[in-house]
């Protein structure tokens, strides 16, 4: 039961920030925005003190490089794919060991993923496991819709644009608290954001 648990959660999670292909540009300021959301809206969040918090902060810094590798890992195999994809014939050996090599860098990443939330939830309750799902749901939409306000990267840089214009960021962040939090402990505090900072 344990591990279905872990895989429904991962796999929502994931599906929050499916289709950002931008993202991948910006990863500081949406690091940052991350940090100061969780830093000041955990605890009310999730009804857990400080030093809760902290704890949970301590196991994200620590996936946090591991994770960052494994993407740009990711991009160096997709921007190799898109160089050899240009050729009009294009070497079958190549283009498999890209595509092996990309789906093992995804793989290293949803494992990263489940083995940090393993350690997340392992220091939660059964009730506070849940608002944090929630919590993290909200924060995954909010962060899609900040790397849309961002617009996509110049073409010299990234995975270059998809297609397709952003969705500008319409206002304020409103996500439903979960039960038992109050609305505003879900809302990250005045100022936090500034794609400019």
């Amino acid at each position: 039961m344990r591990w279905f648990t872990l895989s429904l959660i991962l796999g929502l999670l994931l599906a929050g920030v499916a289709g950002t292909a931008w993202s991948f540009d910006h990863p500081e300021t949406l690091n940052r925005f991350q940090e100061d959301v969780k830093r000041t809206r955990l605890g009310p969040a999730l009804g857990v003190d400080q030093r809760k918090v902290d704890q949970l902060l301590r196991i994200d810094q620590k996936y946090k490089p591991l994770k960052e590798q494994a993407r740009r890992d990711a991009i160096t195999a997709f921007r190799q794919l898109q160089q050899v994809m240009r050729n009009p014939s294009p070497p079958e050996d190549q283009v498999r060991a890209i595509l092996a090599t990309m789906m093992q860098k995804k793989q290293q990443s949803l494992d990263l993923q489940q083995r940090q939330l393993e350690e997340e939830m392992a220091i939660l309750t059964p009730v506070q496991q849940a608002r944090y799902l929630m919590f993290l749901m909200n924060l995954r939409r909010q962060m899609v819709k900040e790397a849309r306000s961002l617009g996509p990267p110049p073409r010299s840089g990234g995975l270059g644009t998809v297609g397709t214009k952003p969705v500008g960021n319409t206002g304020a962040w409103q996500p439903a608290s979960p039960s038992g939090a109050p609305a505003e402990a879900m809302r990250p505090p005045a100022g936090t954001f500034s794609p400019a900072r």
